[in-house]
């Protein structure tokens, strides 16, 4: 019984490796019998382990050989033959594919025709569609910069100088960072008040915002007025600096009338001043009453001077007579000093008091 198991085991497990090797031999049979080989072509990166003859396969299966390698300016170009009938997608992708890095490669085709467009005979796969793995002095090299930017040759900067400077770092924060971790924790125990108030915060934002964009061609037009604000304010700045030096001036002042008379102003200003404030304070209506009579005055004033027949006084100003001696030396004196201050030179002359101002005036003498 345990014999006729194990048979059992054995067939279904054969059938279903035949099964699926024959299902990857048909993928890559050709699809008509007798048909014409097609030459396509790829454009790959670089073509490194990829020379003519080499096998052109699709999962797996050889489909073709490489025909010619041919560099191009930014990409090497690489034509192939596939076995007469084989169709491929549109899309279909190239990739150069070794089982070792030393060994020689072969162009492996991935995608297998359902439905749709075709690869055309001729055509070629762009170079978005191919692509091709690094080679060993390429690994190898980069491998050598990374070790090269991390320890640099008779540098200073090197990990273990960065893992050192760290250590020094840290030595003795080992207590802070206890306590910033328990911080964190006791927020993180209770985050609804946190929330909360960053919701209160949106929330109150929400009207400034609103009002913010209402008033939003306002808001543009101070930012379109300000470099021109900023430029006359700048202009103004030296006027600025004229006033905080008077201000300094002034204060010097006070405190130099503060230091000599401070003793004699302050008893005033809390005595007498404050008496005569509040002494004026209590007679206010008396005060206004008679301020308020003024105008009455000035127009009862004014009707006596207009109207015909009113109430006038007449003022002549006082005039002095000189000797006949003396008149016409004296009246020279005046009309130098001033011209018409003096009426004749005979008998009888007559002088304005503006003449005998500026006769007596040291300021119209000296002229």
């Amino acid at each position: 019984m345990k014999r006729t198991k194990t048979l059992a085991t054995v067939a279904v497990a054969v059938t279903t490796i035949v099964g699926t090797c024959g299902a990857g031999v048909a993928a890559a049979q050709p699809l008509k019998r007798g048909a014409e080989p097609a030459t396509y072509c790829v454009e790959m990166p670089d073509s490194v382990g990829l020379y003519p003859g080499n096998p052109v396969t699709q999962m797996g299966f050889p489909v073709g050989k490489v025909d010619s390698v041919e560099q191009k300016s930014t990409h090497v170009e690489v034509r192939f033959t596939t076995d007469g009938g084989r169709v491929f997608p549109a899309d279909v992708r190239a990739v150069t594919r070794s089982k070792s890095i030393l060994a020689d490669r072969s162009l492996e085709l991935v995608g297998n025709y359902e439905s749709g467009p075709q690869l055309a005979p001729e055509s070629c796969i762009p170079l978005a569609n191919s692509y091709t793995p690094k080679t060993i002095s390429e690994v190898v090299g980069s491998a050598a910069d990374f070790i090269e930017a991390l320890a640099p040759e008779a540098g200073d900067e090197t990990v273990e100088m960065a893992i050192t400077g760290l250590n020094e770092a840290l030595r003795g924060q080992g207590e802070n960072a206890r306590q910033m971790m328990l911080h964190a924790a006791n927020a993180m125990e209770n985050p609804d008040g946190f929330i909360a108030d960053i919701g209160s915060s949106i929330s109150n934002m929400a009207p400034l915002t609103e009002e913010a964009l209402v008033q939003w061609a306002a808001v543009k037009n101070i930012a379109d007025n300000m470099p021109k604000v900023v430029s006359d304010a700048m202009s103004l700045w030296p006027g600025t600096i004229d006033v905080c030096v008077g201000i300094g001036w002034l204060v010097a002042l006070l405190d130099d009338i503060q230091r000599n008379y401070g003793d004699d102003i302050w008893p005033f200003v809390h005595g007498q001043a404050v008496e005569a404030v509040k002494l004026a304070a209590q007679q206010s209506g008396s005060l206004g009453d008679l301020v308020s009579t003024i105008p009455s005055m000035s127009t009862a004033v004014s009707a006596q001077t207009r109207d015909a027949g009113a109430l006038s006084v007449e003022y002549t100003p006082p005039q002095i007579a000189l000797s006949d001696d003396e008149a016409a030396r004296l009246c020279e004196v005046l009309e130098s000093l001033s011209p018409g201050s003096c009426k004749g030179a005979g008998t009888g002359s007559r002088v304005t008091p503006e003449g005998l101002m500026n006769l007596l005036n040291p300021i119209g003498a000296a002229r």
